[in-house]
């Protein structure tokens, strides 16, 4: 396609920032979406169009989206890549942890989707990419939200890929591996053997952005990266189902010797 703008959401930091820096240094037009403000971020860029919208918000997006259409600056591209993770299953399942995760993962693109897939078609052909992660294969069950924000994302825009074929309105995701973003999450939560595999296996945030770049301007409906990632996320899905104590396992397993513990302290009560 004829790239001429892009918007990106989540640009302050990880992979939406690189992608931000990749784009920034061509010809294209770029918006940017962020919850909060970096002034140092804008600075950087003084010719980004910077905006200040919490994704979560249906109302503020639909906002945004109007006024892009309304002085002719609907971008061509979205690639809608804000996201969170967050301890929401650990020692006791934490809702509102899971909700914040959902609404964010999931429910912040889906409130691109909603009025993208209202407009008249008018002969213009863009792309929606959803940035979305190998985690839907073999997810962190101490966090579940992002796992499940994942899988319903990819779910969905499966759905949409089908419905809108041949239309102007191009439904694409990245599927994720790991990426040296800089920005670690529970890693005590996995073996070190899995620690140690995943650095090994991932992609530096650079190369990453520029593979979604270069995959946002095509018709291609899903992206894996980086591919040799894979074989990880297959042990995971094995590891999970042969060995029932792999990470969901851990709870129940210190529950118990918690549980036993008292029981010992109880009979000596008694003595």
């Amino acid at each position: 396609m004829n790239l001429n703008s892009v918007l990106i959401t989540g640009t302050t930091s990880g992979l939406g920032r690189a992608l931000l820096r990749h784009y920034a240094r061509g010809p294209t037009k770029v918006v940017s979406v962020n919850r909060r403000r970096v002034g140092a971020l804008e600075a950087e860029h003084p010719s980004v169009r910077f905006e200040c919208v919490d994704v979560r918000s249906a109302e503020g997006v639909q906002r945004l989206l109007d006024e892009l259409a309304a002085s002719g600056q609907l971008p061509d591209v979205f690639i809608l890549n804000a996201g969170i993770n967050r301890l929401d299953n650990g020692d006791s399942f934490d809702l509102p942890a899971y909700r914040e995760v959902m609404e964010t993962n999931l429910f912040g693109v889906l409130n691109f989707v909603a009025p993208l897939s209202a407009l008249p078609p008018g002969g213009v052909e863009r792309h929606v990419v959803a940035v979305g992660s190998m985690v839907k294969y073999a997810g962190n069950p101490h966090g579940l939200g992002y796992a499940a924000s994942k899988l319903a994302l990819s779910a969905s825009f499966d759905a949409w890929a089908r419905m809108y074929a041949g239309t102007g309105l191009v439904f694409k995701q990245v599927i994720l591996g790991p990426v040296d973003t800089g920005i670690h999450t529970m890693p005590e939560r996995f073996p070190a053997w899995m620690n140690r595999v995943k650095s090994l296996a991932a992609a530096s945030v650079e190369d990453a952005a520029a593979a979604i770049a270069r995959f946002a301007s095509t018709r291609k409906r899903t992206l894996l990266y980086p591919a040799r990632a894979l074989p990880l996320f297959g042990a995971m899905w094995m590891a999970q189902r042969l060995a029932p104590r792999f990470l969901a396992g851990r709870k129940s397993s210190s529950d118990g010797s918690r549980t036993a513990g008292a029981r010992t302290a109880d009979r000596a009560g008694r003595r």
